[in-house]
């Protein structure tokens, strides 16, 4: 397990402020924020390569804090791969299995052969595509028997197809060897998809600290500030409390009305709010009646219209004028020929699914 307790670090005028977590032996911990928000300075802190100002850093219960990177056993895989020019993939790879200390030889041969490494051996890494490179950059670290690694975003400098392939053999490949050998790992990135499909836990920095840290299920479902509602691209409104009866609560939103579910009496009337509408959570249809599939719950329909329509994947994503607002949405492509850019739509929205947080309310770890 590592463990970082209250870090805080300075880079000219930028800091880390009041960081702490905890990552099991075999989990992925996911650390997302906006470029700049300090994910590569925190990674390099846990690492050794830049001082931190206070706090602690463990690992395995032994405090490593003090110790320089090399004695950390914490292998670091940066965004640009740092490989050895002018060399080949085994001279890489034995470079840092001479070093460890454990690592057996037949567990080296085992990881070369899981992340398809064997074939590459004889080749300079200036010959590797950049999706090999990732490969030889993790299969290096692991050869130094790391008791954790830090992945920084590994997927940054791949092209769209590689990036895809590789996310789903970080998600299915890599995961079992991290599993089998038992170590904790810290991944950033900015990109959410990517986040989902690989974290255990996700954490969401900003501005130098960690605004909020989770589960997946539970960093995506109930975002606890603007900034990060924001940031995973969720529909983000300004409303004031109209009513609430302790079940349902309604908000002015714009010209119109929204029904939230499941709040207590704790906002109070007029009060200023935010509101949080995932655009997976939005239904649109040419007619107002709900699909049966929704009925017997609370459900906010609204009239708009369709601005415009992006097809993503699967996905289409859609922009909606509502009064003086507008709204994201994310439905099937089976609905296209349903929907026309101008024209009149209904949005179907659960109660349940709209979020109210207050106004002011500051997120915490």
């Amino acid at each position: 397990m590592i463990s970082v307790l209250g870090l805080c670090a300075q880079r000219g005028s930028f800091s880390l402020t009041d960081i702490s977590f905890d990552v099991q032996d075999g989990k992925f911990l996911v650390i997302m924020g906006p470029n700049g928000c300090g994910k590569t300075t925190l990674l390099e802190c846990i690492a050794g390569l830049h001082k931190i100002s206070s706090g602690r850093i463990m690992v395995d219960g032994v405090d490593v804090t003090d110790l320089p990177a090399e004695k950390r056993r914490i292998g670091y895989v940066p965004a640009d791969c740092a490989l050895f020019p002018r060399m080949t993939v085994r001279q890489n790879i034995l470079l840092a299995f001479r070093k460890s200390r454990g690592m057996r030889l037949e567990d080296l041969r085992k990881i070369l052969h899981t992340l398809q490494i064997e074939d590459l051996m004889d080749r300079s890494v200036e010959q590797l595509s950049s999706g090999q490179k990732q490969r030889v950059a993790i299969t290096r670290a692991l050869a130094a028997n790391p008791s954790a690694l830090l992945m920084d975003e590994p997927c940054s400098a791949l092209d769209p197809p590689t990036k895809e392939t590789f996310k789903g053999w970080i998600n299915g490949v890599l995961k079992e060897v991290f599993h089998e050998f038992d170590i904790p790992v810290i991944y950033t990135t900015h990109d959410i998809l990517e986040a989902s499909a690989v974290g255990d836990k996700i954490a969401i920095m900003n501005n130098g600290r960690v605004e909020q840290i989770g589960s997946v299920n539970e960093v995506f479902e109930e975002p606890r500030s603007k900034f990060i509602a924001e940031f995973l691209g969720y529909n983000v409104l300004n409303g004031r409390i109209l009513s609430t009866n302790g079940k349902h609560i309604s908000i002015k939103v714009g010209d119109v009305a929204l029904t939230a579910e499941g709040y207590n009496n704790a906002l109070g009337f007029s009060e200023e709010v935010v509101v949080i509408i995932r655009p997976c959570d939005i239904f649109l249809s040419p007619i107002r009646d709900v699909r049966s599939k929704w009925k017997g719950c609370h459900c906010n329909v609204l009239e708009g219209t369709l601005e415009s329509l992006r097809i993503e994947g699967s996905i289409v994503k859609a922009d909606v004028t509502v009064g003086n607002f507008s709204l994201r949405a994310e439905v099937s492509q089976d609905f296209l020929e349903d929907l026309r850019i101008g024209s009149r739509v209904f949005i179907h929205i659960k109660a349940s699914r709209v979020k109210v947080l207050p106004k002011h309310m500051k997120a915490q770890q």
